[in-house]
């Protein structure tokens, strides 16, 4: 009996279908272009392999959940390729790092580290990492995550540009999966950088110096020399072998560390990430555990205030740049407040219809939703009735987060656009100035068009929108909603009429529903799912996430506060010099002339001609 042959074409297809979607940030695709020799043209990931060379987007909405690493043989060759890659996974294991490692037929490389569950990172965030890292591995690439427009990456099954197709590396399909399913270890990227001798990191604004500051000040605890880090973010593992050899000798792996600086400040930040202070490390290095650390440091003339320079840049960099260690557990993810105002209650389903109704087939429905709740649930916290109508003062910043985590430019842009609508349901009346917001009264429409929007908005309480929507998509809100309030179970055709989606487009979002476990369908009647939204939101670190905007919101009205002072400081003229007025005591004025003073009272004073 002949053994089944498979052809390779088909095992690029099943590498294809499995990890193009695993590892694409977004539903898209660019493709190679042989005639210029870049990925040009874009278009929506397709399940069938392209004939040609195809890379996927690793960045959406500027974060990424995957590190890509290229490693090229152009210049230097496969062996320096085989080796940087076999040096760069050494370390990633030390660090608690996992990763996925194809091959092309030239004999480049990737190495795919997934984050953690719900970490993700910006180009700007990873960018000093990188540096790092080029500078020790001469065959890296780094272009892929330094531009979060233009990133993308190649990946298993895909056509290479010499031909044939890209393969695993030392791993099965299976496994690679799992790897990327499972991830890293919290904070891989932050101990691979330390391990690097990498602390330092370049603060590009005035609202970043803030977030900073703010960020350390909860992480740190004590002052001056006695600072250590809070030992939530602490590390009870011991340094990698390298570093406790450089602390005791003094030897330096030329590998990983250029020089004796990077070297002695990694062992200074492995003893800040265990909970050591100034004062902690300045006993050791009095220890024959630290002499190689001690010698590092005797060409300074005063050594301690050296080591104290050291010390503070390693705990500013830890407590700000480490990932909060606490598993978001046990809490709803929403606004305290909410209510069953009546009032409230009738304006979010006259408006939520009304939005139905008039961008039934525009893309910004579901974001316009989004905002439409938001402005309900501030409403209920803060807002007024003025003449039973509610009115409310609230910034961008704080829908964009009541939201649902919208983008703050997104909410701006709805705002903007539902005050210039006619019949609209938001009535602008007082422009905001300074500190002030914009305030707007929530008027009644006509609504246009019924349906479960009644239901949804109707019998539940005004409450802010979860920010779960963000990962899973807003258009599947109005869904769940939907079914969540329906009386009676929901066929997909009528779920999908009344709230006023397409057929292809309601299945979809129905199937990524089903897939994360919030609907389920029996007997062509659709339920709620055994996931709760919160569940999906831990597995994401969204508190996390909300935790961080709410930080940089305060940083940035602080700013804002702080540039509104100084304009007014510069508006305002300064007090006179009184002192030209004053006449002093040795020079006395001299007597008034009567008869002049007698004379511009009878005839007026002279012609100046």
């Amino acid at each position: 009996m002949n053994a089944r042959v498979v052809h390779p074409d088909a095992t690029a297809d099943r590498l294809w279908r499995r990890f193009a979607p695993a590892i694409a940030a977004r539903r898209s695709m660019r493709l190679y272009d042989p005639t210029t020799r870049k990925y040009v043209s874009a278009g929506p990931l397709t399940v069938k392999r392209p004939a040609l060379p195809s890379a996927v987007p690793l960045f959406s909405r500027e974060r990424a959940c995957i590190v890509a690493l290229d490693f090229d043989t152009k210049h230097h060759g496969h062996a320096a390729v085989a080796a940087d890659v076999t040096r760069l996974l050494a370390w990633l294991t030390e660090c608690g790092g996992r990763a996925v490692v194809d091959q092309s037929t030239s004999g480049g490389r990737h190495v795919l580290i997934p984050l953690a569950p719900g970490r993700t990172v910006t180009a700007g965030e990873v960018r000093p990492l990188l540096r790092l890292l080029a500078a020790r591995l001469p065959t890296l690439d780094i272009t892929p995550m330094t531009n979060h427009k233009t990133g993308c990456i190649t990946v298993p099954g895909s056509q290479c540009k010499e031909g044939g197709y890209r393969t695993l590396v030392d791993l099965d399909p299976a496994t690679a999966a799992d790897i990327l399913t499972v991830g890293s270890d919290a904070g891989t990227l932050q101990r691979l950088e330390a391990l690097l001798g990498g602390t330092g990191r370049t603060v590009t604004s005035p609202i970043d110096t803030h977030i900073r500051a703010e960020t350390s000040t909860e992480r740190v605890l004590g002052s001056s020399d006695d600072a250590r880090l809070h030992p939530r973010f602490c590390r009870s593992a011991p340094p990698p072998r390298c570093v406790l050899d450089f602390a005791s000798t003094g030897r330096i792996d030329t590998r990983r560390w250029p020089s004796r600086s990077e070297a002695r400040q990694s062992v200074i930040t492995h003893a800040v990430l265990a909970g050591a202070s100034a004062t902690d490390i300045l006993t050791r290095v009095t220890e024959p555990a630290w002499a190689g650390v001690r010698a590092a440091y005797a060409r300074y003339a005063e050594p301690e205030r050296a080591i104290r320079r050291d010390t503070a840049r390693a705990l500013d960099w830890a407590a700000s740049t480490l990932p909060d260690p606490v598993r978001d557990t046990g809490h709803k993810q929403k606004h305290t407040g909410g209510t069953y105002d009546p009032v409230l209650r009738l304006w979010l389903t006259h408006a939520q219809t009304w939005v139905a109704s008039e961008f039934h087939h525009r893309r910004d429905r579901w974001t316009t939703h989004a905002v439409v709740q938001a402005l309900a649930w501030a409403a209920a916290v803060s807002g007024q009735i003025v003449e039973g109508v509610p009115t409310v003062g609230v910034g961008g910043r704080s829908l964009s987060i009541a939201a649902g985590m919208l983008p703050e430019s997104t909410v701006w842009s709805v705002l903007e656009r539902l005050r210039d609508m006619e019949g609209s349901p938001l009535l602008l009346i007082e422009r905001g100035v300074g500190q002030n917001p914009d305030r707007y009264a929530l008027v009644s429409t006509h609504a246009g068009r019924a349906g479960v929007m009644d239901t949804v908005t109707g019998a539940a309480e005004v409450e802010s929108v979860h920010p779960v929507w963000s990962v899973i998509g807003w258009r599947h809100r109005i869904l769940y909603d939907a079914v969540a309030a329906a009386a009676e179970p929901l066929t997909p055709d009528e779920l999908f009429t009344v709230v006023g989606v397409g057929r292809s487009s309601g299945y979809e979002a129905l199937l990524d529903l089903r897939v994360a476990g919030l609907l389920t369908v029996e007997n062509t009647h659709i339920g709620v799912g055994p996931v709760d939204l919160d569940d999906i939101g831990h597995r994401h670190g969204l508190t996390s996430a909300v935790r961080a905007r709410i930080v940089r919101h305060r940083a940035e009205r602080i700013v804002w506060r702080e540039w509104l002072a100084a304009r007014e400081e510069a508006r305002t003229p300064p007090e006179p010099d009184r002192s030209l007025f004053a006449i002093a005591d040795n020079h006395p004025a001299a007597p008034p002339d009567h008869d002049y003073i007698l004379a511009v009272m009878n005839t007026g004073p002279p012609d100046p001609f």
